[in-house]
């Protein structure tokens, strides 16, 4: 498959956006687990549903909240895993995320970043950094390119709840009141989250990968609502 292409269906399992012998980027939808969880042994997840359209055992590179969308990576051996976790280590990633802001919505194209320390599990404080572009906007909310350069649990809807924003559709760290809105007028019923682009350097052919998912029908439902209505 062509460096760059599109995701492309698959029959059988999750949508395809890269393979080669060394690794696989597929289009995770929202609602669907990494991998399996304690707390909800039965359900289903992403690893099992690409081993079994791949016929391979896979060693995912990085995770996404049940509730985000989007580019996925899986390695097909352990040498390929830690040589592509560094990758995505010094790559880039894009998300796009629908956020409510407090008062006024910032000017288009306006962009900020958020450095705070976000506490792990054991309640020690990483360092973290995520870059923040606004590329749509409507009355009290926009739609937000967010670009993390670190990784930890739940860093954008982390980092935007702390500046006094956050992502609609959030219900661990948003607003239940802009939420029920937001799903009664927009229809939206899921985390507005969504991985649409990566970009790496392949750590075997040494070129540059650009991965695109395109916004899922139902988060693009619902900008075609904003546009046509109120915010709210």
């Amino acid at each position: 498959m062509p460096l760059g292409d599109p995701c492309a269906e698959s029959a059988d399992g999750l949508p395809v956006c890269f393979e080669d012998e060394h690794w696989i980027a597929v289009d995770k939808p929202s609602g669907l687990l990494v991998h399996r969880s304690a707390h909800d042994p039965k359900a289903r997840a992403a690893l099992q549903v690409v081993r079994d359209q791949t016929g391979r055992y896979v060693y995912p590179i990085h995770r996404l909240d049940r509730g985000t969308s989007g580019l996925l990576l899986f390695a097909f051996s352990k040498s390929a895993a830690a040589q592509l976790q560094q990758a995505l280590t010094d790559g880039r990633k894009e998300y796009l995320a629908l956020a409510r802001f407090p008062g006024a919505c910032p000017d288009l194209g306006d962009a900020w970043a958020n450095d705070r320390p976000l506490r792990n599990d054991r309640g020690e404080p990483q360092l973290c950094h995520t870059d923040f572009v606004l590329v749509q906007r409507w009355d009290r909310c926009g739609l937000v390119r967010a670009m993390p350069r670190t990784g930890r649990y739940h860093q954008i809807r982390r980092h935007l709840n702390h500046s006094g924003r956050h992502v609609i559709g959030d219900t661990t760290h948003g607003k239940g009141k802009t939420n029920r809105f937001f799903r009664s007028r927009h229809g939206l019923r899921r985390l507005f989250l969504h991985l649409g682009v990566l970009t790496i350097e392949h750590p075997f052919r040494r070129e540059r990968v650009v991965l695109r998912s395109a916004l899922p029908p139902e988060l693009v439902a619902v900008l075609t609502s904003l546009g046509a209505g109120d915010s709210g």
